[in-house]
């Protein structure tokens, strides 16, 4: 165990231009297990000597310490860098403090951070090791086999930051997605944004090259990229939540498998893959609060930042029934898309129409710009007017008190309307003005009038529209019972739809026909009577023979002239099935026999 060790920290004798000294401490790992080797490094950004570094008290040095020097010209400007490197294990578990070390620049005594490391027992692993980032317990096994090395979720996450956790509705925040990596980050696929519920957002328009810078946490030296930045406004009071981000990170991973080839091995291919890994933030919650009733104006429409303001009139001088424009223009920063137009106090004789708004709103560094509303405006009778009390009010959310921008009073002279043009009279909310010629408010046509004492209760159309939607519900319920009666009886089913289905299979046995094909229409022919027979008298097809079937057409009352032509129609399709060159009968004649057959039977059977 080396205690309070000295070192001079001996640098180059040479100029240094424009270099601020640094010192800084990092490890790379600050959760490791017990007897678990890793590296603790200090390194000085430009001259220093007298380094003392602090006591490895709980741990055992393995290596150091050990120096390492580098030199870089930017510009012309040359920098230097020192670093001392130990490699230690800890001794037992528990939390250590590796505390500050210390280095003389100049006339500077430069200090670094004291680190915690984190220390478990022997063979377990450190908390956020055990599962790698976007990866199953399952997959995990393979990826011992098939990489050189591990990715934990302390090797790759996201972080979500807010500029503030406590704000007031309207009130601009920023909030940046950052992912923190100590593995070789190649880039992001399939980026998963949170929906911003209760919030009006705003992606700021930026460069997309992702740029990595370090960030040191707790030690260790993660390279970051900013992978998101939205700025947010509050649009409810209460505790808001902001869903986390998901996305996939694309990392070159060392593998164990071997070059196939001389090409490979000479490339470096087949030692390294792109591997996705998904990773995802935490839940961050923002606490809104209500903007303070106290000094708020009656006018204050709702705009939230820091701004200015400014009303303009494009002419001084116009005839009445001629329009003018009114711009005013809110200039600077913050909720400026969430601003609701202003209401104008005009004289009674003038009309306004709803502004047209015109934007110019940039998001690089925060909301901010410009937003226009051109009112346009009609006096409708001369005289000397003046447009004030056209205030506007924000509330300030750094000082916290609420801003009111008098605007200047605007002079605007109307003169005659030119001779012959129309005047026009607008109602206001004390009447019509009346004058010699003024055109009056009359309604013509049918009027509808009614007596006082005709009311719509208890009359006839009441008692009317009482009654039909009564009757027409049980005639519903009748009717939808008779048809599950009239269906409920299988057989009868069958017996009514019989002459139906067989017409729509005889259809079938006509395609035949018209393809020439004899055997098939003979077939469908011979299927749709046996099928008829069948349903119609209630029987199966197995039992019905020729005699079965002139027994149940006598019993029907069907003439024995019609009875003799089923049974000789049935003949012939049952010879024509088994010997089709030997039928010589017209198929359109047998066709339509059979039709006429079964709409013989169906009239006979009713009578």
């Amino acid at each position: 165990m080396i205690k309070n060790i000295y070192i001079v920290f001996i640098l180059l004798s040479v100029k240094l231009f424009a270099q601020t000294s640094t010192f800084v401490a990092q490890v790379s790992k600050n959760k490791v297990a017990v007897g678990e080797v890793f590296q603790v490094a200090f390194t000085v950004n430009g001259a220093g000597g007298n380094l003392t570094l602090p006591d490895f008290t709980g741990f055992d040095i393995y290596s150091g310490p050990n120096q390492s020097q580098s030199t870089s010209y930017i510009n012309g400007n040359m920098t230097q860098s020192s670093t001392i490197s130990l490699f230690i294990a800890a001794k037992k578990e528990g939390k250590f403090t590796i505390a500050a070390a210390t280095v003389i620049s100049g006339n500077q005594n430069l200090v670094t951070k004291p680190i915690v490391i984190e220390v478990e027992k022997t063979g377990t692993q450190p908390a956020g090791n055990q599962q790698q980032a976007g990866q199953s317990p399952k997959g995990q096994s393979t990826e011992k086999n098939q990489y050189a090395s591990e990715v934990s979720n302390e090797d790759l996450f996201v972080r979500t930051f807010l500029s503030k956790t406590k704000s007031f509705i309207g009130e601009q925040l920023l909030l940046t997605q950052k992912v923190y990596s100590r593995v070789d980050l190649r880039g992001f696929q399939n980026v998963k944004f949170p929906p911003y519920n209760g919030f009006w957002s705003q992606q700021e328009s930026s460069n997309q090259q992702i740029q990595l810078q370090q960030e040191n946490i707790n030690g260790v030296t993660y390279n970051v990229a900013e992978c998101g930045k939205v700025y947010l406004f509050p649009q409810k009071v209460g505790t808001i939540n902001i869903e986390a981000i998901e996305l996939d990170c694309i990392v070159r991973r060392a593998t164990k498998k071997q070059p196939r080839n001389i090409f490979e091995q000479f490339f470096g291919a087949g030692g390294y893959e792109d591997v996705a890994i998904k990773i995802k933030s935490k839940i961050t919650k923002v606490e809104v609060q209500d903007l303070p009733t106290e000094n708020k104006p009656a006018e204050f429409s709702g705009a939230v930042g820091d701004f200015s303001y400014k009303t303009e009139l494009d002419k001084d001088k116009v005839k009445a029934n001629e329009a003018v424009n009114l711009k005013i223009t809110i200039s600077g920063r913050g909720n400026l898309k969430l601003i609701e137009p202003l209401k104008l106090n005009l004289p009674e004789s003038f009309e306004a129409y709803d502004p047209k708004i015109s934007e110019n709103i940039k998001t690089a560094g925060g909301v901010s710009g410009s937003i226009t509303y051109n009112y346009l405006i009609i006096p409708r009778e001369k005289g000397e007017y003046t447009l004030d009390h056209l205030n506007f009010n924000y509330f300030d959310n750094d000082k916290k008190p609420y801003v009111t921008i008098p605007s200047p009073d605007m002079k605007l002279t109307v003169l005659e309307s030119d001779a012959g043009s129309a005047q026009i009279i607008s109602p206001k909310k004390n009447g019509v003005k009346e004058s010699e010629n003024d055109i009056r408010y009359i309604k013509t046509g049918n009027l509808d009038l009614q007596k006082n004492d005709t009311e719509f209760f208890n009359s006839s159309m009441h008692l009317l529209l009482l009654i039909i939607p009564t009757l027409l519900f049980f005639a519903s319920l009748y009717i939808y019972r008779q048809h599950i009666k009239s269906n409920s009886n299988i057989n009868a089913v069958k017996e009514r739809k019989a002459a139906k289905l067989a017409k729509k299979q005889l259809i079938i046995a006509e395609k035949h026909m018209q393809n020439n094909a004899t055997d098939l229409f003979f077939t469908e022919v011979l299927n749709a009577l046996t099928k008829y027979l069948s349903d119609k008298f209630g029987l199966s097809i197995v039992d019905l023979s020729k005699e079965k079937i002139t027994e149940m057409l006598l019993l029907k009352n069907i003439k024995n002239e019609t009875a003799t032509h089923l049974i000789e129609t049935l003949n012939t399709c049952e010879f024509a099935k088994y010997a089709p060159s030997a039928v010589t009968r017209d198929l359109e004649k047998v066709y339509n026999d059979t039709v006429n057959l079964i709409s013989q039977i169906e009239e006979q059977i009713k009578k």
